[in-house]
């Protein structure tokens, strides 16, 4: 499967998979684990004898040309772009040693030699991209920064390698194996260790290590809403240092708080409107509506199956309400929640009223998977996380983005749910795992393990061309411009921790919504 990603300028470069390259240790290291005369060639190539110089002549860019050509798919692939052009490509770093610094990078090209300048030039070889050909006239390119640099005679720079570790990371939520396979297939390149874990609920044992003074991983994976916590323990470092081309700022704000970046994001999911197509018709996104989905739902009134069943108890699903009926920030301009206000109660009494009509049945997640699996459910509203789980199992369901509240002409918003990796204070190995976020945030893994998953890439420069190749990108896209990102905010931890209690009570009738809130707000006000 080959990896496109866009570049400015009227060409397309196209990342390679990742093919397991033989691994570059320190100066003057043999090869291990030979498994072909490719792979023995290809490390000549890659072990320069000359120490700190690295040197690439015609020659040797001409085998590394050929081999890339072999080992990698560089099939053409279509894509909706403009660029009437399509060239294919491997990232440096998946290419050449890892180093621990770089300075003076060169080429030479058939138009003369061409000095990059730049502080950290190993820092983006992530976004570096060896063309084997055709990339231009005369044989292999380079590709920096979007411009294409054809007719590549010689790369050449000089740096430190960076020494050989081992990683330990810990990971979490979905994809899983396809993350340790990623992992994996870059340790083995560069003969590094990686200890991969998964680990139910990650930044929270995190939290509990760090105060525990227990041995720490080097990387973490993390969600936003347990920032707060993790910088109380003080157990991230800032990675203000890094650049991370073409993140969405969404993404940005997930994880900034006091003014600092604390994690790489990775991807995030969105919530849409799953519906099964034996019970309802196939529906238009166009004029989708509030009033819409009610209609379609109620053809089930009277029957064996639910209308509309959701987890209305939490307030992850209470917030794109809120947003819909006028709630411009989740979380105060002085820190607080405020949700005794007009657009909650509203939110609220729609809410109340769907179950009052008989649409909406509140229940939660695995009781709400197991019925619409069961094609006893006609509409539920959950996260994007279940399209793969749900297509496993064969279920005949469609996905529509979240509908519009014709009342106010506001979007009913999608929470969106951003997951990151962060580093952690004691990590030993800062720039090895510097390299390994730069090597999960590169475009191959992002489209590799976004489009297996149907997740979002984090990357505004990979996002048209993932929803491409996405059976439900389209529609998940729908959902991001009007999205809410959840906040790493610690207000957002108590207002969910204390609205799932009062919206029992509310939907219940044991309380009044108006009773409900108040009870809600003197809550978080007495915990602020």
């Amino acid at each position: 499967m080959d990896l496109p990603i866009p570049i400015h300028g009227p060409q397309t470069v196209r990342v390679a998979p990742e093919t397991v390259l033989p691994p570059v240790i320190g100066k003057g290291s043999r090869l291990k684990n030979r498994s072909s005369l490719a792979f023995a060639l290809f490390s000549l190539v890659l072990l320069p004898v000359t120490g700190e110089d690295f040197a690439f002549s015609t020659r040797e860019l001409d085998t590394l040309a050929d081999f890339v050509s072999r080992e990698f798919d560089l099939r053409p692939y279509d894509v909706p772009l403009a660029a009437p052009r399509v060239i294919a490509g491997v990232s440096l770093l998946e290419l050449l040693p890892l180093m621990e610094y770089v300075y003076d990078f060169r080429i030479v090209t058939q138009e003369g030699e061409i000095r990059f300048a730049g502080d950290a030039p190993a820092d983006e070889w992530g976004e570096i991209f060896f063309v084997p050909g055709p990339g231009g006239p005369g044989g292999p390119a380079l590709v920096r920064g979007g411009v294409v640099h054809p007719g590549l005679q010689e790369i050449r720079f000089s740096g430190e390698r960076l020494e050989t570790g081992a990683l330990e990371i810990w990971l979490g939520w979905e994809g899983s194996t396809e993350l340790k396979r990623e992992m994996e297939r870059f340790a083995r390149r560069h003969g590094i260790t990686v200890s991969a874990v998964t680990v139910p609920s990650p930044d929270t044992k995190l939290a509990a290590v760090v105060r525990a003074r227990g041995p720490l991983p080097d990387l973490v994976m993390i969600q936003s809403s347990g920032v707060e916590s993790l910088l109380e323990a003080r157990g991230l470092q800032a990675l203000d240092y890094l650049e991370f081309p073409g993140l969405v700022e969404q993404g940005r704000a997930a994880f900034t708080l006091d003014g600092h970046l604390w994690a790489m994001p990775f991807y995030f999911d969105t919530q849409v409107v799953y519906y099964n197509r034996d019970l309802i018709p196939a529906i238009s996104v166009e004029g989708w509506t509030l009033d819409r989905m009610k209609r379609a739902a109620g053809r089930l009134l009277g029957t064996d199956a639910h209308p509309m069943v959701w987890n209305a108890y939490s307030s992850n699903w209470l917030i794109p309400f809120q947003v819909s009926f006028g709630k411009v920030s989740l979380v105060d301009a002085d820190g607080g929640v405020t949700v005794d206000d007009r657009p909650t109660l509203e939110a609220l009494h729609y809410l109340l009223r769907l179950q009052e009509e008989g649409l909406l049945v509140p229940m939660e997640r695995d009781g709400m998977d197991a019925l619409f699996i069961a094609g006893k459910v006609g509409m539920m509203l959950s996260g994007s996380y279940a399209i793969p789980y749900l297509e496993s199992l064969g279920v005949n369901f469609g996905v529509l983005p979240y509908p519009v509240n014709q009342e106010t002409g506001r979007a009913v918003s999608s929470l969106l749910d951003f997951k990151a990796f962060a580093m952690t204070r004691q990590t030993r190995h800062p720039v090895l795992a510097r390299r390994m976020l730069q090597h999960l945030y590169g475009p191959g893994v992002q489209l590799r393990f976004c489009s297996a998953l149907e997740k979002l890439s984090v990357r505004g420069d990979l996002r048209e061309l993932a929803a491409s190749r996405s059976t439900y990108g389209a529609v998940l896209e729908r959902t991001v411009e009007s999205g809410t990102v959840i906040p790493p905010d610690r207000a957002y931890g108590v207002y969910k921790n204390t609205m799932w209690k009062l919206l029992r009570f509310a939907f219940s009738g044991q309380m009044p919504p108006e009773e409900a809130l108040r009870a809600g707000q003197a809550l978080m006000d007495a915990d602020r």
